[in-house]
């Protein structure tokens, strides 16, 4: 028989247990009684913007904190400014420090870009998120940083940011910032090219140009172009150009996908982003995305033979390549005199035609070339590439040369001497 001492005994315990496992199941109830074990977790922040150019318009950036698990006690970090003239409280707030509450995992801050009515100069803030003032985890500091244009009515205010096609890391396995890998310029030019040139800009990062109100009525375009690139990695450059004018135009945005690429990267590559159309303190844009074509004059001179599986030409040989009267897209690869095996060599040539959105070309000849034996005449034609930046010329070309037989695909590289 239980006593009735022994009957409370045992309902105690049995309440002590149902408890402990309650506690045990929800882990962490911030009360002191929870079973969540401290850590020594990482502390990452993202941000909406990492480099911004914009008028004063009251626009808000955020950040966010997050932990890589949740922590017994307040995780708290701070914002600090490191740069720049702008002054918290005047032409932007931010608070001074984030906390993401115990059990909890993230937390959001903002920035905000004050708007007023003075007229001032160009101000600029970087902020810093995170320092070692935060105890209890890990972090990697980050920075949001801040052009603020006080531009007046009459201004129109461009932003040209970009972004590599793929994720690129450098030899430690680092991502490699778009700005690191590549440094372009941001031209308006009187001419869809680069050539027309009445303005540019060509900071250590993203760019901001600022048409004001002088600038004569007319056309312009709005042209990228590289200033300086990673050469020994090949890859698309996804750029962006943003377009502001005060209490008229705000952040209108167009995106141009792989519009350059760090394999071409000369003084003759561009990108035409966008037609402009002023009239008085009124702006008409319109976005084009046109790349810059491939024409035949850079080659024009003449070529070295690098390769030939068809053995026409010997390594080191040269050759002319000559223009086609009224066609920019096309060249002559010219027949040397030296081809004495060619009855026709004086008049037999080879025309390159160019895509000028590609640079693939198509080959043809302009007659049968005549290889001095019966049943030895015959057609040339092939495919290939002209790299406007190298000077390569890089062909594919088939010999159907009738009782001899077809011969397709024999390599032919020639290389421009203008490079």
């Amino acid at each position: 028989m239980i006593t009735k001492n022994y009957k409370s005994i045992f309902s105690y315990l049995a309440a002590l247990t149902a408890a402990l496992f309650v506690v045990s199941c929800d882990q962490e109830d911030n009360t002191g009684f929870g079973t969540l074990v401290p850590t020594s977790p990482t502390l990452t922040v993202t941000t909406s913007v990492s480099n911004k150019s914009l008028i004063e318009d009251d626009s808000v950036y955020e950040f966010t904190a997050t932990l890589s698990t949740p922590q017994l006690v307040d995780v708290k970090l701070f914002v600090t400014q490191i740069a720049g003239d702008a002054i918290n409280g005047d032409d932007y707030t931010v608070d001074g420090s984030l906390v993401i509450p115990a059990g909890a995992t993230s937390a959001k801050g903002k920035v905000k870009i004050l708007s007023d009515d003075l007229i001032e100069a160009t101000e600029t803030v970087k902020l810093q998120i995170g320092d070692n003032l935060t105890a209890n985890a890990s972090i990697t500091p980050v920075t949001m940083e801040f052009t603020i244009l006080n531009y007046t009515e009459g201004d129109l205010a461009i932003d040209l940011s970009w972004a590599l096609g793929s994720v690129t890391t450098d030899n430690s396995g680092n991502a490699i910032s778009p700005t690191a890998f590549a440094d372009l310029r941001l031209l308006v030019s009187s001419t869809p090219d680069n050539s027309g040139d009445i303005g540019e800009a060509d900071g250590g990062s993203f760019e901001t140009f600022v048409m004001d109100s002088s600038t004569p009525n007319g056309e312009y375009y709005l042209v990228a172009d590289f200033y300086d690139v990673n050469s020994e990695i090949v890859r698309d450059l996804n750029l962006n150009t943003t377009f502001n004018q005060a209490g008229l135009i705000n952040d209108l945005s167009y995106d141009f996908p792989a519009a350059l690429n760090s394999g071409n990267s000369c003084s003759t590559v561009y990108y035409v982003l966008a037609k402009i159309v002023k009239s008085g303190d009124s702006y008409t844009i319109t976005a084009l995305g046109e790349k810059s074509p491939v024409t035949a004059a850079p080659f024009i001179g003449t070529a070295t033979a690098v390769v030939d599986e068809w053995a026409d030409y010997g390594a080191g040989d040269q050759t002319e390549l000559l223009p086609v009267l009224g066609d920019p897209f096309s060249f002559i690869i010219d027949t040397p005199d030296f081809m004495t095996w060619i009855a026709n060599n004086d008049t037999a040539f080879m025309v390159v035609t160019i895509d000028p959105a590609t640079g693939n070309v198509t080959v043809k000849a302009n007659e049968y070339f005549d290889y001095g034996q019966p049943g030895g005449g015959g057609d040339e034609f092939g495919t290939g590439f002209v790299n406007a930046c190298t000077g390569e010329i890089n062909l594919s070309i088939t010999y159907d040369l009738a009782a001899w037989g077809l011969y397709p695909n024999n390599a032919l590289i020639l290389q421009s001497d203008n490079f």
